[in-house]
């Protein structure tokens, strides 16, 4: 009795097994491939903005890069939280990065704006700014 209990369960449990596998295996053969074309200009184009700290000078570091395999003229505009430019420039690099530094007491949002006019692509992050200060004091009579 308890042998045939253990063999129907092991039987259940390997064809349940083999039951999700062969799920799996299907859902990956059924999603559709992206179009098998090479990638076009606006799909190679890459943005990416990222924190990197606080520096010694208390201000905040953000470095961005930009990958323009065409070598199209971009620009790239950094707005406050009033949309009040801080920056602008025009390059034409193929692989841009550069590190941009900021007061930290004087901003609490940033917009990094990147647009290629010809690809008519048009990046945009924002940025959120809370700064939190917390002060641990112990006072112990020893």
């Amino acid at each position: 009795m308890k042998m045939q209990s253990i063999n129907t369960i092991a039987k259940r449990f390997f064809l349940g097994n083999l039951l999700v596998a062969a799920m799996f295996m299907s859902a990956s053969a059924a999603t559709p491939a992206s179009n098998n074309k090479p990638y076009s200009v606006i799909d190679a184009n890459k943005a990416e903005v990222k924190y990197t700290g606080i520096d010694k000078y208390n201000q905040l570091t953000f470095n961005v890069k930009y990958s323009n395999p065409s070598g199209n003229t971009f620009n790239l505009v950094v707005l406050d939280e009033n949309g009040d430019q801080l920056f602008k420039g025009y390059y034409g690099d193929k692989q841009f990065d550069k590190t941009f530094k900021l007061p930290k007491s004087e901003v609490s949002k940033l917009t990094f704006v990147i647009e290629d006019g010809k690809d008519s692509l048009k990046e945009k992050f924002d940025i959120n700014i809370k700064t939190r200060t917390y002060e641990d004091v112990i006072v112990s009579k020893g």
